[in-house]
């Protein structure tokens, strides 16, 4: 079926310029989400979920409604809107969705729980010091440093040795650990994008308040730091994974591992 859905960039006039209360036959939210427009009232709504497009007769869906969409349960998976700037958002199953919100870009689904590596084989203190400026020895896809912005967090991008890392300092942790925050490192391999993201890095090295060791973890030595090497492995799903969807597993791994 051929696209005929409203995008802006079809037409010179912004997409503001259309009168209010018109009603189009179909949007398509992603590209008015891209430029930060507010998309006009239409008959139809063009949405993305991972890889896939779907047109829905509503401008308002709840998360669960989205889940549906893909065939997933909310029991066993989660959704997340990702937002003009980078920002990504986790949809309850009950919370309603304003599919002509400006900024708007798409959705991305992700398992409840992940592997934390003990059956795949492994290849591979004190608090970290924060240069007064922060380095930048390489540069990230725009849609990545647009993300790590809008967590308000301090981020460097290193090069130690041949291996590049990024380091997000100050980095929150849940309750279930001695420690409040950390710095967390994510090695950045040199086929990304679109090759895949693995594992996650901690300093100082963590420790759960019940006193229950961590599984499948290790040391690694970044930017002459010893780092806690944490071994979690998924799948990545090319063309939907990102550092965003990386950061967000890695809020999952904190979170699940004080409840085992």
């Amino acid at each position: 079926m051929s696209d005929q859905s409203h995008r802006p960039e079809e037409s010179k006039d912004r997409p503001t310029n259309i009168e209010q209360g018109e009603l189009v036959e179909i949007v398509d939210i992603e590209a008015f989400g891209k430029q930060n427009c507010k998309p006009p009232r239409a008959k139809t709504y063009r949405l993305r979920i991972d890889r896939e497009y779907f047109t829905v007769e509503k401008q308002f869906i709840t998360g669960l409604e989205l889940l549906q969409l893909v065939h997933k349960l909310p029991s066993a998976w989660r959704i997340h809107q990702k937002l003009h700037g980078g920002l990504m958002r986790e949809i309850s199953p009950d919370e309603v969705v304003d599919l002509g919100q400006p900024g708007l870009e798409r959705f991305v689904t992700m398992e409840l729980t992940q592997g934390d590596g003990q059956q795949a084989t492994a290849n591979e203190v004190e608090s970290a010091k924060i240069e007064p400026s922060p380095r930048r020895h390489f540069l990230l896809p725009k849609e990545d440093e647009a993300y790590l912005n809008s967590l308000l967090l301090r981020w460097e991008t290193i090069k130690d040795g041949p291996v590049q890392w990024l380091l997000i300092h100050n980095h929150a942790l849940p309750t279930g650990y001695k420690q409040q925050t950390a710095t967390l490192a994510i090695r950045i391999e040199g086929g990304y994008p679109p090759g895949a993201l693995d594992m996650a890095y901690f300093l100082p090295l963590l420790e759960r308040t019940d006193g229950k060791g961590i599984n499948a973890v290790a040391t690694q030595s970044i930017d002459g730091k010893m780092y806690q090497r944490w071994s979690r492995h998924y799948s990545w799903r090319d063309g939907i994974d990102s550092l965003a969807t990386h950061h967000l597993r890695i809020k999952q791994w904190l979170d699940s591992e004080p409840k085992r």
